[in-house]
């Protein structure tokens, strides 16, 4: 019979009634679900009350959740967007077979002489975006029904690259101002009325359908019929989810903070396209006593100080500086950085819910905080006599294979036991010698390491982690010997199992017990490295390995993609054909051809 462990249930009786995000936790501290709920107190005391008679599934879920973390939101709404990035971000286990893993579409109207009109998956700055929508069928409905009343043309080429009117001219589903330069006007007004209609005003299409409608039924074209009816309905619908949504394409960081004794807890909201999409929540300990803006602002000169985003906007309670922290985030980040304090309204409300969630954070999650500083100093202990340094920066590295034929090597990096993302990088492996790990880890690390006082790579590790045992650590040393540079060096050794064994140092294995903090702290590292590495893999999947590779280089887009593969037949005699051999397709001239060439160099 299962039995509640005894912080799970002291978590519990502190838990809110109020709309959230919640995210349980194996024993490795890997998320391994996360979830929204109306009342968050409710939700989560139903998952362990009567266990033992849950699907099996939810048993196992429960069994193996040994803490939980919550975000407080101020709506169902905001929870629903926050689980699902969560979701997208962590991968959680028990997730897998619930999860919608697709992003929100919008639709894209181009800002062109003549614009398109589109389906996107994100905010695209080639012009104005309507969204997000929560229905792709709906919005493909919506997008057949507005290219048919309003015939704007569909194509992706540049217009003065087109001769003749293609098919859908002849359809009378375009205007086809690659021929025509006077319909302008009449191209304007159709353009006119798609803004109308994603702006609310939606009868005018409606109108129009349902008349098509009736006179395809009186030719007993109840097919045709029954397709415009779905239209009609999926109009109707999509501007209900528009106004539903009420999310404004605004990218601000909401910042708060709350204290216990000497501790401080700084949170910060991260919304991104009108949504919330992360909470950070950052413990300091014995800070110099401060009044808030003085704390505040120097978090923020910390915090964005290297922060792959800045956004146009950063809310505060209280700060007193405004001027002179604007004038540093506009060099910081290259454009211009509002700073706002707000007295009242929706901004105000926000801030007063990113305080609750610091506060919460900071008392109901003290014991977490304290258990997490130990297992820090723990590891740091273990690294600094292992390694006879303190260890600050430390970049661990994996090699990964698409179907045994493309190579790719990926670098993750921690700073002070904290995972940096906007350090992480991705290798294009070019070597000729098939399948080899050794080789392949070799040219990353060299390519990495010779751009050490490059910006983006100037920081030298402390410590450098590979993926492997003694052939891996050994072919990395020889790299290191060759650049005259000294770093530490360690494998990440696996078992038979493919699960975390040990660290391979001074050409020896040293095993890591699976309950210490040492352990836990190099299996994240190992998990992480190899997620980065697949995520790519996955993104070439999408795209189809050779268009993901080829369309990827500067100058080159589907048509020269074409050319190029008809010409050398395979991507790999294209990676090693000479400049000169480049130089002989057609379509592609001497810029586009050394680009090619740097490019697999």
């Amino acid at each position: 019979m299962y039995k509640v462990p005894i912080n799970i249930r002291e978590q519990l009786n502190s838990v809110p009634q109020s709309p959230g995000v919640y995210a349980m936790k194996d024993a490795l501290g890997k998320i391994i679900y996360v979830g929204k709920a109306k009342k968050l107190k409710n939700r989560l005391s139903s998952y362990f009350r009567g266990v033992d008679t849950h699907p099996v599934k939810t048993k196992a879920l429960v069994v193996n959740t040994k803490e939980f973390e919550y975000i407080l939101t101020n709506s169902e709404e905001e929870a629903l967007f926050l689980e699902a990035n969560l979701i997208k971000t962590h991968q959680p286990k028990f997730n897998v077979l619930l999860k919608d893993d697709k992003s929100y579409p919008y639709v894209l109207l181009t800002q062109e002489e003549y614009p398109r009109l589109f389906k996107v998956r994100r905010l695209d700055p080639r012009g104005t975006c309507f969204g997000p929508f929560t229905g792709d069928f709906d919005v493909n409905k919506v997008l057949e029904a507005l290219h048919s009343v309003y015939p704007i043309r569909k194509c992706h080429l540049p217009l003065n690259r087109i001769t003749k009117p293609c098919l859908y001219y002849h359809m009378d589903m375009c205007l086809a101002p690659c021929a025509f330069r006077d319909v302008k006007e009449d191209y304007d007004i159709a353009v006119e009325s798609i803004r109308d209609f994603f702006k609310d005003n939606r009868q005018p299409l409606i109108d129009i359908l349902e008349k098509k409608r009736d006179e395809a039924a009186e030719r007993l074209d109840f097919e045709g019929a029954i397709i415009i009816r779905e239209q009609v309905e999926a109009a109707k619908r999509l501007s209900f989810h528009q106004q539903l949504s009420q999310l404004r394409a605004d990218d601000v960081d909401y910042i708060s903070f709350s204290e216990k004794e000497e501790r401080v807890c700084i949170t910060l909201f991260v919304r991104r396209d009108g949504k919330i999409i992360d909470r950070e929540n950052h413990i300091f300990d014995n800070l110099l006593e401060k009044d808030r803006s003085e704390t505040l602002q120097e978090f923020i000169l910390q915090y964005y100080q290297e922060a792959a985003f800045i956004p146009g906007e950063i809310v505060v309670e209280a700060l007193s500086e405004v001027a002179l922290l604007k004038d540093y985030l506009k060099k910081v980040s290259g454009h211009g950085v509002e700073i706002t304090i707000p007295k009242r309204g929706e901004k105000k409300k926000m801030l007063e819910l990113v305080k609750r969630n610091s506060s919460e954070f900071l008392y109901k999650f003290s014991e977490k905080i304290d258990r997490d500083k130990d297992e820090k100093d723990e590891v740091d202990l273990i690294l600094s006599t292992i390694f006879s340094k303190e260890i600050h920066r430390l970049e661990a590295y994996d090699i990964s294979h698409l179907s045994g034929t493309f190579t790719v090597g990926s670098m993750v990096v921690y700073e002070n036991g904290k995972k940096k993302p906007s350090d992480y990088r991705r290798f294009r492996i070019g070597h000729e010698e098939g399948v080899n790990d050794v080789a392949s880890m070799q040219e990353m690390l060299r390519r990495r390491l010779k751009r050490l006082h490059e910006e983006g790579f100037g920081k030298v590790p402390d410590l450098i982690l590979i993926d492997g045992g003694i052939q891996q650590v050994r072919a990395v040393q020889s790299v290191l010997e060759e650049m005259e540079l000294d770093i530490q060096i360690s494998g990440m050794v696996k078992d038979d199992r493919h699960r975390t064994h040990g660290l391979f140092v001074d050409e020896q294995t040293l095993p890591l017990d699976k309950t210490t903090a040492i352990y836990r702290f190099i299996y994240k590292i190992q998990e992480e490295v190899h997620r980065y590495a697949l995520s790519y893999h996955h993104k070439l999947r999408g795209k189809g390995l050779e268009a993901s590779v080829l369309t990827e280089i500067p100058g080159v887009g589907e048509k020269r993609k074409k050319a190029l593969l008809t010409h050398f037949q395979s991507l790999e005699k294209i990676k090693k054909a000479e400049l000169e051999e480049l130089r002989e397709v057609s379509g592609i001239d001497t810029k586009t051809a050394e680009e090619i060439y740097a490019f697999f160099r």
